[in-house]
């Protein structure tokens, strides 16, 4: 959102952001000088956050109306008759229920569907979503800022008391259940009593957190792996890392691994949604099946093995994230619906 926002207005079109005032997002706007305003959206059944969401589009007549979120996109019908086009991105790539809500919200209520991946693009289309609705755009990351800094790799190996020459993972994401992060642990644990001493970074909280820090105990990896929480900067993680692990249990695209990719780290990842959009296994990175401990820890002691073919998958996959997945190559795409469908209008 903050990227595309920040995009169009370089390009000279006048976008707002309808957010939480309370939200991150909101604040981080006002921060930017974008141009941001009020909406409270308490559920996906607000009619007040409706009225309010159809007068600001009517007071100051929008041309378009781009819905991120799915309690937003629940708003779309209050815009019928406005004049706006709307668009919505779906970012998950799970199944869509079937049924009158769909067809409203996603036929009736929108005039175009951004899918993020092939596989969310697919779920739409298991729910009789119309393929002509459907625009595949992947999410896009700010690549520039990601590229190895030597200082900031010093002082996070200095912090977490890693050597210069050890090997050090890093896995960044929501501590929740469908991220996979057992299976992880399982992997350093298999990997351990091969003999591999690998150290492992966490980047991220959430509400498995307490018994993911409970199961390192168990498994005696608290030598090994450290929970760092929430990181608003991960850019000097990535550059503290030797590799890269993402193995969710689903995922619509996976942004953290886009992001390690245009680091130039090699990754490891799970075979699901829509990483194989962004990996060729073997090419520019490693898949592996989801919930595969076993082959994880395989995975990641074979690159170990072999630090050229490895530095090779990492600048290949360097090369096309910043070739395909930037964030300006995901707001020139989602420019050019906008002027698609504005061109419909009278």
């Amino acid at each position: 959102m903050l990227g595309l926002t920040t995009y169009l207005t370089r390009a000279g079109h006048h976008s707002v952001v309808a957010a939480n005032p309370e939200g991150v997002l909101y604040r981080t706007l006002c921060t930017a000088g974008l141009l941001a305003c009020p909406l409270r959206v308490r559920n996906s059944s607000d009619p007040l956050a409706g009225l309010r969401l159809r007068r600001l589009v009517t007071k100051d007549r929008y041309d378009l109306v781009h819905f991120h979120t799915a309690r937003a996109h629940a708003l779309s019908p209050w815009l019928a008759q406005t004049g706006a086009k709307r668009v919505v991105t779906r970012r998950m790539d799970y199944p869509v229920k079937k049924g009158r809500v769909t067809r409203l919200l996603y036929i009736h209520s929108v005039d175009a569907v951004v899918a993020i991946s092939v596989g969310v693009r697919a779920a739409l289309l298991a729910a009789e979503v119309p393929a002509a609705r459907i625009r595949h755009i992947p999410s896009g990351v700010e690549t520039s800022r990601f590229h190895h800094d030597p200082a900031a790799r010093a002082h996070i190996r200095r912090l977490y008391g890693f050597g210069d020459h050890e090997t050090v993972v890093l896995s960044v994401g929501a501590l929740a259940q469908r991220k996979g992060y057992r299976t992880l642990l399982q992997a350093a644990q298999q990997l351990k009593h091969q003999g591999v001493q690998f150290r492992y970074l966490v980047c991220g909280d959430g509400p498995q957190g307490a018994a993911l820090q409970e199961e390192t105990r168990t498994l005696g990896l608290e030598a090994e792996v450290h929970f760092v929480g929430f990181c608003s900067e991960i850019p000097p993680y990535l550059s503290a890392a030797d590799l890269f692990v993402h193995v969710p249990l689903w995922e619509g695209l996976g942004v953290a691994v886009i992001e390690a990719l245009a680091a130039g780290l090699p990754v490891v990842a799970s075979r699901v949604g829509g990483i194989p959009d962004l990996i060729s296994d073997q090419q520019t990175g490693l898949l592996v099946p989801p919930q595969d401990s076993p082959a994880l820890a395989a995975a990641l002691h074979r690159l170990a093995r072999a630090p050229a073919w490895a530095s090779a998958l990492g600048r290949t996959g360097q090369a096309q994230a910043r070739a395909r997945f930037d964030i300006t190559v995901m707001a020139r795409e989602n420019i050019t619906l906008y002027h698609e469908l504005l061109a419909a209008l009278p």
